[in-house]
């Protein structure tokens, strides 16, 4: 088999011994795989690693096969593997396996070979058929979807309207889920003209390029009056006040403590950008403005199975996200190129190519 592996800064196409299934799992070839938000960051720290460690040692860096959200085709089951699966047939997969720590992700770990690679190992229970109507480069983005999906139920709270500040994979993501439930207006940011673009095409109401105006500048649009502060309600009012659903799906430093101090009072803020880094907030103002801070990680697998489902009724529309195809060889190039080129959304390599 052959993989792309990562390890500090260097990104490497190689031969590895095939991968064999034991019980419970799945013997898979990855179809075509996307490259994820998490990957870039990851690969920041590696290289970050890299640049502590001597250059005698770097040898001993972990590797990982990167790829966490993908498509694959069945080849064998494991033995005692029980599931409806067989070979030939086209799956998605939650990228999660138990460990005696808890849980690995697939593709972020140097266990377990992800989608970035002709071969890789999955947890049958967490596998799920694509539907034949759904073609395999949009089955790979159920992963990013299902992330988006389980945001959004998060935010029960309050009825709108809704901002979604980022439109990457896990934003667009978001607005789909928003727009799927029918719950508007969905106000959408991002710098860039591509990703407005998208989430218009996947169910935005407004979009803003935040470098000329802020997205909490267009309340009157949306015919919505923040509420005011609990000390200067009526002295009768004993009712429940709602504010703004804030997604936050971009994880740089700061931008929470900036969307903190900008939100509505009475706002629900969903934090669903994986910021690496540690961070600052300050609390009076989110204490004044009795905002809920919540933090999204992942999905259940009823999310995921509800994305893929989701993914079938609108896949020519979901397919708006991908901007890019590329062979395994190239994936170095589709790194650099993700991190560095704000007009592409999702990349998906093609490991057989």
């Amino acid at each position: 088999m052959r993989a792309a592996i990562l390890q500090g800064s260097s990104i490497t196409i190689e031969s590895l011994n095939d991968p064999r299934p034991t019980s419970g799992q799945i013997l898979v070839a990855p179809i075509l795989s996307g490259i994820c938000g998490s990957d870039l960051h990851f690969r920041a720290r590696a290289i970050e690693a890299e640049v502590r460690t001597p250059v005698e040692r770097r040898h001993t860096l972990p590797k990982i096969v990167p790829g966490h959200e993908f498509s694959a085709t069945v080849i064998e089951l494991g033995r005692e593997t029980k599931t409806p699966l067989r070979p030939g047939d086209r799956v998605a997969t939650l990228p999660f396996t138990h460990s005696v720590s808890g849980f690995e992700v697939i593709g972020l770990s140097p266990l377990h070979i992800g989608g970035l690679s002709t071969l890789c190992l999955i947890d049958s229970i967490r596998a799920f058929k694509i539907p034949d109507n759904v073609p395999s480069d949009v089955a790979a983005l159920t992963e990013p979807m299902a992330v988006g999906l389980h945001a959004v139920n998060l935010a029960n709270r309050n009825h709108g309207p809704n901002v979604v500040i980022g439109c990457g994979p896990v934003g667009l993501a978001v607005i789909t889920a928003l727009a799927n439930q029918d719950r508007r207006p969905i106000i959408a940011a991002d710098f860039s003209t591509t990703r407005r673009k998208a989430a218009e095409t996947l169910g935005a109401d407004i979009v803003i390029d935040p470098s000329q105006e802020s997205p909490f500048d267009r309340w009157e649009d949306l015919n919505f009056t923040p509420q005011p502060p609990s000390p200067l309600l009526e002295r009768t009012f004993d009712g429940f006040l709602h504010g703004a659903n804030i997604f936050e799906c971009v994880g740089t430093p700061g931008l929470i403590d900036r969307v903190v101090k900008s939100a509505p009072r009475h706002s629900h803020v969903i934090v669903v950008g994986v910021c690496a880094h540690q961070d600052k907030l300050t609390p009076r103002e989110a204490i004044i403005g009795e905002l809920t801070l919540e933090f999204s990680f992942a999905y259940r697998p009823v999310e995921f199975y509800e994305a893929l489902k989701s993914i079938a009724k609108n896949s020519e529309q979901t397919a708006a996200m991908i901007t890019s195809r590329l062979p395994l060889v190239e994936t170095p190039f589709a790194f650099e190129r993700l991190s560095n080129r704000p007009e592409e959304i999702k990349i998906l390599i093609d490991p057989h190519a």
